[in-house]
């Protein structure tokens, strides 16, 4: 007859013998999840893994306890060894943040020296301020979001994409406040946004030399675990001024050549809202770059969730900031809207939180709506809609969701209809989910196809059918636009490359440099030679080879 203790013996074995299998079987679907989840999407992949390792550690852990926790000693040092491996993470490296596909960014910690502190680039008022208006570079411009049209196509004579032949040198490196923010360009200035302290400030920077010329601060600042410190749009200049939104939602129109303030709007105030209210419904910041539309600034607005003020789009005079029109009731994304003509008729389109609408640009009225689900507060939309055509608009998205294509369609006569919802409708012409899922970037549509970087890979797509056409090298969740014809990559860990576009040699990289280090996330510009890159850290101006008598 089997003892108690034999009996005892028997389970416990039974048991642990369970738990191994069970941590063996977790272990053993890391890759396999992960192998099925990657072509989905890699954040997917990646938290799927992530969680899987973990239950597996965790059965594993327990395993051991089983076998060896009987004892006292045994107990201590299964207690000891994980804090001591905590203990020595702690020690050797510090968490700096995550890349777009929520993967930890370390870096060794250094004890010897006092904590990374930002080096503001002090301001010069002497020479350099007043030789940069004198300055060849002077005549080159780019003036706002993503290129002259905001479709991040660039042709630029100027900027050489011979990079196979010479690649273009770093002019100026310096250290910059965190941000997304990326540079616009005109009369000489380099301008964008940064985090410095409590306050987020509009900088200029002298193009040639990267010293400080103004800096215009406004107190405000954002921070997420996820997403980070700091401004998230880009800046916007028209006609001697430039106009920007900081990631608090405080709009504020300077002039180009001195940073004074011309005026300012409190968008939280006007959608009856404060700072915690905005960011329940926005976590990730305010990112809607200001566009200029004849005289008007307009920029998205948002709300509370459920709030009778919530309101898509508001617009103001560009001259005094004062408060023209509202429109629409859909709660913001983190894209910006787009000045197009869509079936003869001028509009704004934009992108909202699980829709995309098109409004009458002097009033606000909506024309037309599309569903587009996101969620603000989590799966959000950060994407441009690209004009494929007269009629037709793409929308892309990351989070597996990928990219539609609709087509407009307008039945009206006269201008009375063209302002009338009644007279609109759209259909979908084609939706696939595998490709062109533009997570933290924005697809571009040039020479009849679409280019864009899905889930981190770049590829091109056929925009008749959705059918890809080639894939390319991953370069994460970074930034492109296309100049001269070829593909400009901003990859997310700093790398510049160029890749040709079309032809036999269509997604080949002609040539890679590392400029940057750390998370990248910032659109690059392009004015005459030189190429604006930044991230959270660090700017930099890149200049091209036929620029280079310019210096």
């Amino acid at each position: 007859m089997e003892s108690p203790h034999q009996g005892n013996v028997t389970w416990n074995r039974i048991f642990l013998v369970g738990l191994l299998a069970l941590s063996f079987l977790l272990f053993a679907a890391v890759p396999v999840a992960r192998w099925y989840l990657f072509e989905i999407d890699h954040q997917f992949a990646n938290l799927a893994g992530a969680g899987l390792g973990l239950l597996g550690g965790v059965f594993g852990y327990a395993a051991v306890w089983t076998l060896f926790g009987r004892s006292s000693k045994g107990k201590s040092a299964l207690l000891l060894v994980p804090l001591l491996v905590v203990i020595a993470g702690y020690s050797l490296f510090e968490l700096v943040g995550f890349t777009g596909e929520t993967v930890p960014v370390f870096r060794w910690r250094d004890w010897g020296k006092e904590p990374r502190q930002i080096t503001v680039i002090e301001l010069d008022t002497g020479s350099s301020a007043t030789t940069q208006a004198e300055s060849p570079a002077k005549k080159f411009a780019s003036n706002q979001f993503l290129g002259p049209l905001r479709s991040g196509v660039v042709q630029n004579d100027e900027f050489s994409i011979a990079w196979d032949v010479k690649r273009p040198y770093v002019l100026w490196k310096i250290p910059i406040g965190a941000g997304w923010s990326g540079f616009v360009v005109e009369e000489g200035l380099a301008i964008t946004l940064e985090q410095i302290d409590e306050h987020e400030c509009l900088t200029a920077f002298n193009l040639v030399t990267g010293k400080g010329v103004w800096r215009h601060k406004t107190l405000g600042k954002h921070f997420h675990s996820l997403g980070g410190l700091g401004p998230r749009s880009t800046p916007t200049i028209h006609h001697g001024k430039v106009i920007a939104q900081t990631a608090v939602g405080v709009l504020i129109c300077v002039e180009l050549e001195t940073g004074r303030l011309v005026w300012q709007q409190d968008l939280l105030k006007i959608a009856g809202i404060d700072q915690v209210t905005s960011e329940q419904a926005i976590s990730w910041g305010r990112s809607g770059s200001p566009l200029v539309f004849e005289s008007q600034v307009i920029v998205p607005l948002g709300g509370g969730n459920g709030s009778d003020q919530l309101r898509t789009l508001v617009a103001f005079d560009l001259e005094t900031g004062g408060q023209l029109w509202t429109g629409g009731n859909q709660q913001i994304s983190y894209a910006s809207p787009v000045a197009t003509t869509l079936c003869g008729v001028e509009q704004i389109v934009n992108v909202n939180e699980g829709s995309a609408t098109g409004h009458d640009p002097r009033t606000g009225q909506v024309l037309w709506s599309t569903p587009w689900p996101s969620n603000s507060s989590g799966e959000a939309c950060s994407s441009q809609p690209v004009m494929v055509d007269t009629s037709r608009v793409l929308l892309g998205k990351g989070y597996a969701l990928g990219s539609k294509l609709i087509e407009l369609s307008y039945s009206g006569t006269t201008l009375e209809h063209a302002m009338d919802p009644k007279y609109w409708s759209e259909r979908t012409v084609w939706s696939n989910t595998r490709v062109l899922k533009t997570k933290f970037t924005s697809a571009i549509f040039y020479s009849e196809m679409l280019f864009g970087l899905s889930d981190g890979v770049l590829e091109c797509i056929d925009p008749k059918d959705g059918s890809r056409v080639w894939r390319g090298k991953r370069y994460g969740q970074g930034q492109t636009l296309i100049v001269n014809g070829r593909i400009l990559v901003l990859s997310e860990d700093g790398r510049i490359a160029l890749v040709e576009a079309s032809g036999p040699s269509a997604g080949k990289e002609i040539a890679e440099m590392a400029v940057l280090d750390g998370v990248t996330w910032n659109v690059p510009a392009v004015a005459g030679p030189y190429l604006l890159v930044r991230n959270a850290e660090h700017a930099a101006c890149l200049i091209s080879e036929s620029g280079a008598a310019i210096k």
